[in-house]
């Protein structure tokens, strides 16, 4: 009898395929359940992974640079947090050595490429020909029984593009994170920095966006508005180019229409200009789209959001999440998605006003333009969700839902109307945009974001009544900075990083002090890392080489280049620009040093003494110990306790009760949680 090893990236999920192969039982190795399903001619285990088994790591002990020498090893061999991996190590080493043929059921993508991948032929010396692989998008017990019985071959392409990638990724982020540390420790300074073939060019868009805020300069305008019982209008200048012109940029002219119209009661409505037209349904959400409306609608940060959605997809309620794609294919079987979500309480009404549109032949869904080989959009499966969801996950699961339902509803009718009122012979405008059929509107409540402002009803040549003028004077702003969603969506657009690490991305650059607060504000010492990398090593900041390196990961994957040719470019490559960087190790460091000094005293930094006239209360760290002293000790001896755990950040705020500074103490997958240093404030009555 053949034996077959499956390898499943977590234990929930091969539980799930369990379930959906059929008969099957239960076997316990090492800690680890096995599931094992037997027929007349073969025996499947199948064995659960924990996420990556085998991590990158050198070859030789050593902290020099460049390193390129790398092999995989078992990841807990490199991290000390990973204990926990080692029972499942051994029992996938147990379970292969029993196999004749292997399949690999991880996540249909570059990771779960290599994760099955890296376990089998690490663990085993099979052959490709050994090898086949599950394809599938969602947990459901259909979709998984079609893809068992529709194995495919070794995903060779996906597989190598994958740990190209990851080779690349060790190259870039080892080997420039070690220049930038080695130069500080020329200056007898020690201090964790990182950068990477995503992370620095990443850094770079927020630190250009944050240098054109520093540099801008404002110019002021002035505005002039009409003020009527209902409504406001603004002052539009008249001629050729009345529909853009709404600034002043000239004082004097400002002065001089607003003297013109400044107490006249009465103004003549001189026209009505009114346009309808059409509000097209959203297009189904990939993940990026899902994030940026996750945080739109709950305040989600992305890396949030995506955890979110993996856990649903690993409960079964939705599609696999890291997906490029917004296309919804009709094989999906929209009909039978929608009869499913019909049987749920929640969704039976809106689910019965789109499956309406099947008795006109006329259920299609809007598309986008993106598409993914590997799965569709997002969408819901129509399983039942149960009582175990967050309440976080029921909001996101509910806007997966109700996006699912808008996309295939008609498009909402909407007006806009514009009043010109004219006083004096200057034209004020007053607009409002109104719904007309909501359609679609309907069945993505209560997320529908637009404007809804009506009018009065007037006609061409009446006289309103005018309450009085307005002129204001303004500022130009300065560029918006990048929320923590708009940076995701940013660097989708530049094609920088992937679907499922943009995220973290962003997410390592908080942790490195690079960049603070949403939206986004890049630290001195975010800005000295980009300033040092332009001036000695312009190349790592490369967007057009890191989508140049995207590219040829496609390439890898269509296997129309090899891994070997790729890596052994970037090597070269990066070797010159390493070599450069070394020559002026001394004089880099020297510039970094000044800075995360500078930087370290600023976040060390809470606010002025409560006690003594000038003196700043710091956070103080001694003998293992921290605590909040004031920098004129001994003169001043006014101090207050920390919390033990925890990475401390200054609010720049004062407790409203005992005007004491207040503090953020962020925890290890812990709410962070904010309080006031003073342990005898009011505000801990209830503590």
């Amino acid at each position: 009898m053949e034996t077959t090893v499956m390898v499943g990236e977590k234990p929930k999920v091969t539980s799930k395929i369990a379930n959906a192969l059929g008969d099957y039982s239960k076997k316990d190795n090492r800690g680890v359940t096995n599931y094992i399903i037997e027929t007349d001619d073969r025996r499947i285990i199948i064995a659960p992974a924990v996420g990556h088994i085998f991590n990158l790591d050198q070859v030789e002990d050593g902290w020099d640079y460049p390193v390129f020498d790398v092999e995989w090893k078992p990841v807990f061999e490199t991290e000390d947090s990973a204990d926990y991996v080692k029972k499942y190590y051994n029992n996938l080493k147990d379970q292969l050595q029993k196999a004749d043929s292997y399949i690999n059921a991880c996540d249909f993508d570059l990771e779960g490429s290599v994760i099955g991948a890296n376990v089998i032929r690490n663990l085993t010396d099979a052959d490709y020909d050994q090898i086949e692989r599950m394809k599938f998008s969602t947990l459901t017990r259909s979709d998984l029984q079609d893809a068992f019985d529709n194995l495919e071959g070794f995903d060779e392409g996906m597989t190598s593009a994958g740990i190209t990638r990851h080779i690349m990724d060790y190259y870039y982020g080892v080997n420039v994170s070690r220049a930038l540390m080695q130069a500080v420790r020329e200056n007898d300074r020690y201090k964790t920095l990182s950068t990477g073939r995503v992370q620095g060019p990443a850094l770079k868009v927020l630190a250009d966006r944050e240098r054109e805020i520093m540099k801008f300069e404002p110019d002021p305008y002035w505005e002039i508005f009409l003020h009527h019982s209902e409504f406001d209008a603004k002052f539009q200048e008249t001629g050729a180019d009345r529909d853009k012109i709404d600034r002043l940029w000239q004082e004097e002219k400002a002065q001089d229409i607003f003297s013109q119209v400044d107490g006249e009661d009465m103004a003549e409505v001189t026209n009505i200009k009114i346009n309808n037209y059409k509000h097209n349904p959203p297009i189904p959400f990939n993940l990026t789209g899902l994030q940026k409306e996750a945080s739109s609608q709950f305040n989600l940060a992305p890396k949030k959001t995506q955890s979110i959605a993996q856990s649903l997809y690993e409960d079964s309620l939705i599609s696999y999440p890291r997906t490029e794609s917004q296309k919804l294919p009709a094989k999906l079987g929209y009909k039978t998605l929608l009869n499913k979500l019909k049987g749920q309480d929640d969704y039976e009404e809106l689910a019965k006003k789109v499956l309406k549109k099947d008795k006109d032949d006329d259920m299609y869904p809007r598309q986008g333009k993106k598409e993914d080989d590997a799965h569709p959009a997002i969408y819901p499966t129509g399983e039942f969700p149960g009582s175990g969801l967050s309440k976080m996950e029921r909001k996101v699961y509910d806007l997966i839902v109700k996006r699912f339902f808008a996309v295939f509803g008609d498009a909402a009718k909407r007006q806009s109307l514009t009043l010109t009122l004219t006083v004096k012979g200057h034209d004020f405008n007053a607009k409002s945009k109104v719904t007309k059929e909501r359609n679609w509107f309907e069945l993505y409540d209560p997320y529908v974001n637009v404007e809804e402002a009506e009018l009065p009803g007037v006609e061409e040549g009446e006289v309103l009544d005018v309450e009085g003028f307005e002129l204001e004077e303004k500022e130009t702003k300065p560029p918006r900075r990048y929320s923590q969603s708009r940076i995701v969506s940013e660097l989708e657009k530049r094609n920088l990083g992937t679907k499922a690490t943009r995220a973290s991305t962003i997410d390592r650059l908080y942790n490195r002090n690079y960049i603070d607060n949403d939206p986004i504000e890049v630290s001195q010492l975010g800005l000295a890392i980009v300033e040092t990398l332009e001036d000695h090593a312009p190349d790592l900041l490369s967007e057009e080489l890191t989508r140049q390196f995207e590219e040829k990961m496609e390439a890898i994957r269509e296997e129309e280049e090899t891994s070997e040719e790729v890596v052994s470019e970037a090597q070269k490559e990066l070797s010159e620009t390493l070599q450069k960087f070394k020559d002026q190790e001394e004089e880099i460091g020297a510039e970094l040093v000044e800075t995360i000094d500078e930087e370290r005293e600023r976040r060390r930094q809470l606010g002025p003494c409560n006690e003594c006239d000038d003196g700043t209360l710091r956070i103080i760290k001694t003998n293992g110990n921290r605590f909040v002293g004031c920098s004129n000790y001994p003169d001043c001896e006014n101090s207050f306790p920390l919390p033990r755990e925890g990475k401390i950040e200054s609010l720049d705020e004062l407790c409203e009760e005992c005007e004491t500074p207040r503090i953020k103490v962020i925890r290890n997958s812990k709410n962070p949680y904010s309080m006031c240093i003073n342990p005898d404030c009011p505000t801990k009555d209830d503590w």
